[in-house]
């Protein structure tokens, strides 16, 4: 079973501060999962959906009773009933002009009064669902008020998160100092909140190629979600989870020692390349090291899960099925965070990609023979 893969490669205060560790004993903890797996597609009626970014501009509404999906060949967002599973409307935006959405749209997220923000390199701009910009702000701007950004910093804008029409919380890099924080732009995107956040050690896993005929960057994912009303940090590199509480204005770092992988990459790597060769073969060797994926809630169940991966097989010779194999791995938290299990899922043999909880089941995008289709994880006896 294979599933598309997530890696990105593109061109281009005084704070409360807390700890938090598993206290149960790891021989006390399930390492084997009893669970179920079944695969359900999506009926598409006459039109195609779109399939080649594997989901990455698809979002969903708060009861994931519907995806939303992003085509940006025919500037539409295919509206799709996950509980019928099937395309329920094609809606339409303007690629440019006074309500364009613009030809480089890198994120789409659905705002909770069902209006929608696409996000582009310099700015993002929030639209109605019947394709009417209701407001366009900049990310890249300099003179906010509150905590202006500085130079050297701005959103990293595979990150940011938008929770409605006049909030917006995302990660901000100084790229001169190699730190991060939290960004929490309010009040019509003018005010701007900074919370210093400890994800230095992913500048370690920053490759740029640097060449007269070629310039290539790649580097670590992280993400930002919303949970009850705080914010939840994580990234692929290490597996501490950030929680900031809004109401406490503190954040606290969940750690946890996994059972039966390393708790974070642990390479030494040449960042700066002069050949494309050189380029591919660093993030192929960070490639092999075990990633972490952003944690997802289970509303039912009242728990979250998280998956991680790496490679099966490691060496010379491998044979193209060997080469994409992966070993993946599923931890389960309650809804304070201490573990309560981790498992190999031995039938999933890709990183998931696009996945979110339905119902207590973990769905996973994955292509069908070129339809949309997920696989559903159901965790059994626990």
């Amino acid at each position: 079973m294979r599933f598309m893969k997530g890696f990105i490669v593109i061109c281009f205060c005084g704070l409360l501060i807390g700890c938090s560790e598993t206290e149960k004993g790891s021989s006390q903890l399930p390492t084997s999962l009893s669970y179920t797996l079944d695969t359900v597609t999506i009926d598409p009626g006459n039109e195609f959906l779109h399939l080649n970014a594997a989901l990455r501009m698809a979002a969903l509404d708060s009861e994931r009773d519907y995806l939303y999906n992003f085509n940006p060949s025919d500037h539409t967002i295919e509206k799709i009933n996950l509980n019928s599973r099937k395309l329920e409307a094609k809606l339409a935006f303007e690629k440019e002009g006074p309500d364009g959405v613009g030809d480089m749209v890198f994120r789409m997220d659905l705002l909770p009064d069902e209006s929608v923000a696409f996000m582009g390199y310099i700015k993002a701009a929030v639209f109605n669902l019947k394709g009417k910009k209701l407001v366009e702000f900049p990310i890249a701007e300099v003179n906010f008020e509150g905590d202006p950004l500085g130079d050297g910093e701005r959103f990293e804008f595979l990150n940011t998160y938008l929770f409605d029409s006049s909030k917006m919380v995302g990660l901000i890099r100084n790229s001169r100092e190699g730190s991060f924080s939290m960004g929490m732009l309010s009040s019509n995107f003018r005010h701007l909140k900074k919370v210093p956040v400890p994800l230095d050690a992913l500048e370690n896993f920053r490759f740029v190629l640097s060449s007269p005929s070629m310039v290539k960057m790649s580097f670590p994912s992280a993400s930002i979600s919303e949970h009850k009303g705080n914010y939840l940090i994580s990234n692929e590199v290490f597996n501490t989870i950030l929680l900031y509480d809004t109401d406490l204005d503190s954040l606290k770092e969940i750690n946890y020692q996994p059972m039966l992988t390393e708790d974070r990459k642990k390479g030494r790597y040449t960042q700066v390349t002069e050949t494309e060769e050189e380029f591919n073969q660093e993030t192929l060797n960070v490639r092999k090291e075990i990633s972490f994926m952003a944690p997802v809630w289970d509303e039912n169940n009242r728990r979250f899960y998280r998956f991680s991966h790496k490679p099966a097989y490691i060496g010379s010779n491998l044979s193209k099925e060997e080469e994409f194999k992966s070993s993946v791995y599923l931890t389960i938290f309650d809804a304070d965070f201490n573990v309560i299990a981790e498992s190999l899922v031995e039938d999933i043999t890709s990183p998931p990609g696009f996945h979110f909880v339905k119902d207590g089941k973990i769905w996973m995008y994955v292509n069908v023979e070129d339809e949309m289709g997920f696989v559903r994880l159901s965790v059994l006896d626990l």
